[in-house]
């Protein structure tokens, strides 16, 4: 069996490609494309030192850099919460649990 140099698409590396999480659906980027990176340098992400405030810079660069979009993402009355950077840092910041599943991803 050979290694399928083309197994990968290119494309999901920076535009994201779309998986199920926790019964809704994100459309995830991979880490290290050069929108998340340039994300984490405008966070401040590697130059702080408080933990919290690094937590809320990971935050940040994530939902700019990896999350692209999403559906079935609801609040506690079951109205659809729209994708923004915002939104995706305070959806994030609430469910910890997720942050740990999209960088899986």
């Amino acid at each position: 069996m050979a290694f399928n140099a083309k197994r990968n698409d290119v494309s999901a590396f920076n535009e994201g490609s779309w998986v199920e999480i926790f019964g809704g659906h994100f459309k995830v980027a991979r880490a290290g494309n050069p929108g998340y990176e340039k994300a984490l340098e405008n966070s401040g992400f590697r130059k702080l030192d408080d933990p919290q405030d690094k937590q809320v810079a990971l935050f940040k660069a994530v939902a700019k850099g990896i999350l692209k979009d999403w559906s079935e993402v609801v609040d506690d009355k079951g109205e659809a919460i729209p994708f923004n950077a915002d939104n995706a840092v305070q959806v994030l910041q609430e469910n910890p649990d997720l942050l740990g599943r999209v960088l899986e991803e």
